[in-house]
């Protein structure tokens, strides 16, 4: 891993990891809500053996990424076409995890002639589509709901947990197990078993580096109306959701689908929100670049 930060235009550190080859073909995968740099792919073969660069930045105020009170999802594809143009990648495919999704889009809609490809895994959807609390965890509602009527409740809450994080970090795990559905919570007693807890701590943990900030302007404009204009988005996306998900439940990605150009749907039966750390599930998501990555030639 080249783990490091740029500095932007505008004067701001952008924090960033580097993984894999760096003559792979390069993704640029954006981390959920909360999330960091940290990943470790370095240590996973599915990834190291793939043939992949995956550069992994954080957005502002998440780990060492200075924090932007005006920031806005649209305008994260500034930093992220800074990022490319320092690293000398003129083209690339863009991935995002839950939060992350909808930057992907952002990324898509703002700079056609560099992003490739767009893959959404178990991505936020917008708070407007029909269905959006079906099937919901009781904590991600609450968080929903104060992110856009009590906005000023969301950085106390998230104070707490980074407490927690730092004192706790197993009472952390316990309260998200709680909210799972089956798949995922065997999902992280792989993880457990593997060996490899330490690091979603700490992938978690960085993103609280700052305090609370980075995660708040992320739930707060995740309620908000995006201001993408999805129809603009040239690339073609390909969209990964557990039909079994309890933070991001499927009834409103399957509507979401509907509203995306070019887009490929994948519904995973009896699978919940972690689909990249499932071994079956990540492969498939990996090829699935890699085949479109050989269209684009």
């Amino acid at each position: 891993m080249n783990d490091s930060f740029i500095s932007l235009a505008d004067g701001r550190k952008l924090g960033f990891a580097d993984y894999g080859q760096p003559d792979g073909i390069p993704i640029f995968l954006l981390h959920g809500t909360p999330g960091s740099r940290i990943w470790d792919f370095d240590k996973e073969p599915l990834i190291s053996g793939a043939g992949l660069r995956i550069i992994t930045p954080e957005r502002p105020g998440y780990g060492i990424s200075d924090p932007l009170k005006t920031r806005t999802i649209k305008a994260y594809s500034r930093d992220i076409e800074q990022l490319a143009t320092h690293l000398n990648i003129k083209r690339f495919h863009i991935a995002g995890l839950s939060g992350g999704g909808p930057y992907t889009l952002a990324c898509a809609s703002a700079l056609p002639e560099m992003v490739l490809s767009v893959t959404l895994i178990g991505s936020a959807i917008p708070l407007n589509m029909d269905g959006f609390f079906e099937g919901m965890a009781s904590g991600n509602k609450l968080v929903f709901r104060i992110s856009k009527q009590m906005p000023f409740l969301l950085k106390p809450l998230y104070s707490y947990t980074a407490s927690v994080l730092r004192k706790k970090p197993e009472k952390f795990i316990k309260q998200i197990h709680t909210q799972l559905c089956p798949w995922d919570q065997a999902i992280l007693r792989a993880t457990e078993q593997k060996g490899n807890m330490e690091t979603l701590i700490s992938h978690i943990k960085e993103a609280y580096r700052q305090g609370a900030e980075g995660v708040y302007r992320d739930s707060v404009l995740l309620a908000k109306p995006w201001q993408i204009d999805f129809q603009s988005i040239k690339p073609p996306i390909m969209l990964w959701h557990g039909e079994a998900d309890t933070l991001m439940p499927v009834t409103p990605a399957r509507h979401f689908a509907k509203v995306l150009p070019n887009c490929e749907s994948h519904f995973i039966p009896e699978a919940g929100h972690f689909l990249l750390e499932s071994d079956e599930v990540g492969k498939l998501i990996i090829q699935s670049v890699k085949e479109t990555h050989l269209n684009c030639l």
